[in-house]
């Protein structure tokens, strides 16, 4: 369970973001990995679901800074990511928590790119000021800088990823057709 704070009136100390105590498990829209060998890693739910409800689809979460789990590595050597748009938040524990998680999923063969929110900012907030969501959040993951050694790989255009209905055929008609 998630959640964020909405308002600054709440009493002093309160944390933007509150998960429940114990450890994290599963991977928050693991279909992604699944549709695209390309994911855009956020920090929170929220960030990842502003991507989603902007239309870009090939987007998941870990759970903070550091919660970046086992569940997560297995999902993505199971399913080949390829590549990371990591968008933690613009802040200093977002920034070096993405250096960190950068190299470890590069040790993995997985290439890795950081979003850069202006200072401060993180995806939700980024979306509500800069709109149209889908077109501001698509400028800032064409634009996003390459954390690897060498040769910066040539970056895709990031396209939303529009969920397909796959239409089956019948059951009996699959049935003539294994006679």
């Amino acid at each position: 369970m998630y959640g964020r704070k909405i308002t600054a009136n709440l009493r002093e100390g309160t944390p933007n973001h509150l998960y429940l105590p114990g450890a994290h498990r599963g991977v928050w829209n693991e279909d992604a990995l699944i549709a695209s060998k390309e994911i855009i890693l956020c920090e929170s739910l929220i960030d990842a679901l502003t991507f989603w409800s902007a239309g870009i689809r090939n987007v998941t979460a870990s759970y903070g800074v550091n919660g970046f789990t086992a569940d997560h590595r297995a999902a993505f050597a199971q399913h080949g990511t390829e590549r990371v748009y990591i968008a933690y938040d613009r802040d200093e524990a977002g920034d070096s928590s993405a250096v960190q998680l950068s190299e470890e999923l590069m040790q993995m063969g997985i290439e890795c790119f950081r979003v850069q929110f202006p200072k401060s900012m993180d995806a939700n907030e980024y979306a509500l000021k800069v709109t149209p969501a889908m077109k501001s959040l698509g400028v800032l993951l064409n634009k996003a800088e390459w954390l690897g050694k060498g040769q910066r790989p040539e970056l895709r255009s990031i396209e939303p990823m529009v969920e397909r209905v796959i239409e089956e055929e019948p059951e009996p008609e699959r049935q003539l057709k294994k006679k």
